[in-house]
Formats: structure tokens, sequence, C-alpha cells
């Protein structure tokens, strides 16, 4: 018999699988990642053997140097050997995906271990802490997160976002944990041990390392000068130990304990390296540009009514929590050179924050179902489509070109394109196919959601807002481009050369109608639903025998 939990589980699985039968195409960041973890494997720092893959790298005394932090190829590196036993490469060699960058499917077994596992990982905790907070719907928060945000792309690519922003929540998880019991220095100490080895493999998560150590001392029955020193020293403790792995790699690649890679890029070495004053029109275009975080992933906007939710039912740390997280990574990014990380489909370094902004989705689909449904499948539908054909642009009016490729049939290869089947649509359906079964099993695994009149209105008033803003107001308002004209500089980054890429004036002029018919299918087929039985529960429902549960909203 399947319970909701066992189809919650379901759900996430086949959101991971559908990760894993995506073999995304060539990146400088991905190649930096895999070049440190072959030098490693051969006992050396420096990737002057495969320094031509990428130009993620430094120049230091005589030698090439991944720019990347250590920890995400320390963390790779005994699969890689695992790999390497089981002649993998003789499995690559045999079945080359994109035929434009032979090699890249060795790049995708790593990312197997490296991205998709932590992402899967990330999804279940996403799943286990929203339902402390509305119980039965933490499964929607974990899916949208998964197929309808950046996380989508990020699973699916060897950079180490996934993998720091599941450590950072994972700190979170432990301190709730820490806070439903006695206090357990140990728990805050496995906190901060992994976000000790999150800044070992990006740096900035030190700021949510600092929001967080805010959070675990605003426990009230610890709130002692003997409670806090405790509490805190735990979490400092732990967080020393988890970044040994960054020192022992510094001392052994540059005779310095402290020195680090990035700090030899001669963009970092400007402002704090490379951030400098948060700029307001910088992020404007994070937030509201056609490849901007709210615009991409409106349901995001649902995530911070939720909080303000959490907030208003007396959870006010939680709340407090997730917004420090946001502000301190929103502040950081508009001020970095470098905003949108290079060619991505999104703010890419924005990436912890969504975690946290996912799970209070939970409490909005309970409460405003109509908006919730109709922006989660907005989201998912346009991070869907810019993830399958092209997600790795280097432009705003690039984005148009998701669109374009759909039509065409032209995909990111998969698994089945390894195997022959092409990068049409014979070759993708093993992602369809396990993203719509996810999304499926986590509607079935949702107590039915009664839509009223007025809660479809609110549903068809948030798909007429967002699909007018995103077709137009990126253009009009002047949005695209705004924060990064004083940034970039011809020459920086061809990707960013303003004056090469300034043809298309509404680059998601054709995506809109597509995900707004999709808010709409979504709309209707819970309204349909709404009068259907809930599938079996592990406990008997309350209501009369044979009756469906129906929850207002």
């Amino acid at each position: 018999m399947l319970t909701r939990k066992r189809l919650a589980v379901a759900a996430i699985l086949l959101v991971g699988l559908a990760n894993a039968t995506m073999i995304q195409s060539f990146s400088w960041n991905q190649t930096s990642h895999y070049d440190l973890v072959r030098s490693l494997n051969n006992d050396k720092t420096t990737i002057d053997s495969y320094q031509v893959n990428t130009g993620d790298k430094v120049f230091y005394k005589g030698h090439y140097y991944s720019a990347r932090a250590p920890g995400l190829a320390l963390f790779t590196l005994p699969f890689y050997d695992a790999l390497n036993v089981v002649g993998a490469e003789s499995w690559t060699d045999a079945h080359v995906a994109p035929p434009d960058h032979p090699g890249d499917e060795m790049i995708y077994l790593v990312g197997l271990w490296s991205d998709v596992l932590p992402g899967l990982l990330l999804l279940l905790l996403v799943w286990r802490i929203a339902e402390r907070y509305e119980p039965g719907y933490g499964v929607v928060s974990a899916v949208v997160l998964g197929l309808g945000t950046l996380v989508l792309p990020l699973s699916q690519l060897l950079f180490s976002h996934v993998f720091t922003t599941f450590l950072s929540f994972a700190a979170f998880w432990l301190m709730l944990r820490e806070r439903d019991g006695p206090p357990s220095p140990m728990l805050l100490a496995l906190a901060g041990l992994a976000m000790g080895y999150a800044f070992s493999s990006e740096y900035p998560t030190f700021f949510a390392a600092l929001v967080l150590g805010g959070f675990l001392l605003s426990r009230r029955d610890s709130l002692t000068p003997l409670g806090v020193l405790r509490r805190g020293g735990a979490y400092v403790v732990g967080g020393l130990v988890g970044i040994i792995p960054l020192l022992l790699y510094n001392h052994y690649a540059f005779r310095s304990w402290t020195h680090l890679a990035y700090s030899d890029v001669p963009r970092q070495q400007k402002g704090f390296f490379g951030i400098g004053a948060p700029s307001l029109k910088v992020l404007s275009t994070l937030l509201l540009d056609s490849r901007g975080l709210l615009t991409i992933s409106p349901v995001l906007i649902m995530g911070v009514i939720g909080t303000v939710m959490l907030y208003k039912r007396g959870k006010r740390a939680e709340a407090l929590t997730i917004g420090g997280i946001c502000l301190c990574f929103l502040a950081y990014n508009s001020g970095y050179y470098l905003p949108f990380g290079g060619g991505f489909m999104g703010p890419r370094f924005l990436d912890t924050l969504l975690p946290f902004l996912a799970f209070p989705i939970a409490l909005t689909l309970k409460r405003f179902p109509g908006p919730t449904i109709a922006l989660a499948a907005v989201s998912i539908t346009t991070t869907v489509i810019a993830t399958i054909t092209h997600p790795l642009i280097g432009y705003e009016n690039e984005a148009a070109s998701w669109m374009r490729y759909l039509s065409k049939g032209l995909f990111q290869p998969t698994i089945a394109s390894a195997y022959g089947l092409g990068r049409g649509w014979g070759g993708i359906w093993p992602f369809l196919l396990a993203a719509g079964a996810a999304v499926l099993a986590a509607v079935w695994a949702t107590p039915r959601l009664k839509l009223s009149a007025a809660t479809l209105q609110w549903g068809l008033l948030a798909l007429i807002a967002w699909g007018l803003f995103a077709a137009l107001a990126p253009t009009l308002l002047g949005i695209d481009h705004a924060g990064l004209q004083s940034i970039y500089k011809a020459g920086d980054h061809t990707a960013f050369n303003l004056k090469l890429h300034s043809g298309t004036r509404y680059p998601l002029k054709a995506l809109v109608p597509a995900a707004v018919a999709a808010g709409l299918l979504a709309l209707c087929a819970m309204r349909l639903l709404r009068n259907e039985s809930s599938p079996p529960r592990a406990a008997p429902a309350t209501g009369a025998p044979g009756q469906p549960v129906a929850l207002s909203a």
C-alpha cells in the first residue's frame, strides 16, 4: 500500500533520477573542478597538464592552479578513484553523447556523486523540514525546489553550489533537531563541521555560517553566558575542523596556510575578493531581468510570503534566519564584480538561499493554493525548458534561444544520447519521464486542496501579472543589462560585451505563453481533483467513512 510518505520519497527520488539522466555540456567551471580532481589523483595540486581545458585558473609562481576552492574536488576524489578501478573511461570512450565535446561523459559520471547525490539529499531535507511546519505539504516544496529553481541545472553540472547548499541547509536541519531536545553541543559541532567544509568548498558560505550562528544562539533556555559559550564554542570548534582540509591544501599547494588561489584572479583583488558596495541596479538585474531569479522562478515569491507566515506563527527565529541569509547573499551578490557568475541561466551565487525560501512554500500551498500552484507550474516550466535546452547562456537576450531550441527539438544530451538516440525528442524522454512522474507523485502525496472561485481568481491574477512582467517589463523598464553596464567592460568577457548582443528586445515573449498555459493546466487539474479520494494514509483520516477528505484554503 502506498502511503503519503512513500509517495513523497518516490517523488523526490524521481527528481534525482531525472537529474541523473542529463549529460550537460562543457563549461570552464566544470573542467576546473575536474582538472583539480585529476591532479589530486596524481598527488599534485597544479593543473599544468590540463590547464588548456579551462579559463577558471590562476598562474602562481610558475604553475597553473584551479581557481576553485578545493573542497568539492577532495570530496569527489574517492569516487573518481572508484570510477578508475572499474574502468569507467572505457565506457565514456564508447558512449560519446555530445559529439562537439567528447570527454564530457566522465565529468557526468563524476557529477553523479558530486552534484546529483547532494541535490537529492538537499530535497529530502527540505521535505522533512517543511513537514515540521505544514505536515503533508512538504513534498511539494521539495519537488518545486528541485524542478522549478536553479537547483535543477546546478544538480546536473560539476559546480560546487548544490554541494555547499546541501551542507548549509544540513547545518540548519541539525540546529532544528537540537532545538527539539535538550541542548546538544555534539549536534551543534556537526553543524559547524558542515559549515566549515562548505566554506572549504565555496567561500561565500561564510555569510550563511554567520547567520546560522545567530540562529543557534537564539535558543531561549540557553541564553545564559555559560550556555552561549558552550553552544557557540561547539559550533566554532566544528567549523575549525571543517576548514582543516582547506588549510592543508593551501599549505601543500602554496606553502601558506591562508593563501587562496581565488585571490590570484585579477578582478578578485579589487574590493574584498571582488566584492564592492551593493548596487540597487545590480540587485534589480539579479531578481527581475529576463534571467532574474524571480522572473524564472516566481514561486519563490510565495516562499517570501511563507516566511512572513512563519514569523506570524511565532517561529520568529526561523523566519529571521531565512531573512538574514537572503539579505546577506543579495547584498554580497549585488556588489560582486561578476553578478551572474559568467554564462548561466540565472544568478547562481544566490543558490544558498533557495532551500531556505523553498520550505515555507508548504505553508502558502495550504493557505493560498491558487497562486502557489500557478507560480509553481510556471517555475517548473521555465526552469525545465531552460535546463534541457541551453542553461549556460551568456547574456539576457540569449534567453530567447530556449524556446527556439525547444521548437526545433534540440536538447542537451542525456544518457539516451550516449546510446545513440541523439539530442532530439528521442534522447530527452528519460528526463521528461522521470520529472513528470515526480510531479504526479508529489501531487498524489499531497492532501487534496479545495480551490474556491476566489482562490482560482488569485491564481489567474498571479499568472497574468507574471506573464505581463516577464514578457515586457525587463525591456520596457530597462532592467535587462541595467546592473551590468557599469560592471562589464568590453573585452572583460566576450559573453558580456553588450554591444555584440543587442538584437532581441523581449527575450521571454515565446516562453511566457508556454509557462502561462502550464499554470492554467495546473489550476484546472487541481480544480478537477478537489473532490477525488485521497491516496491511502499511514493512519486513518478523519471524516465519515467512504467520504473524501478535502482541505479548504
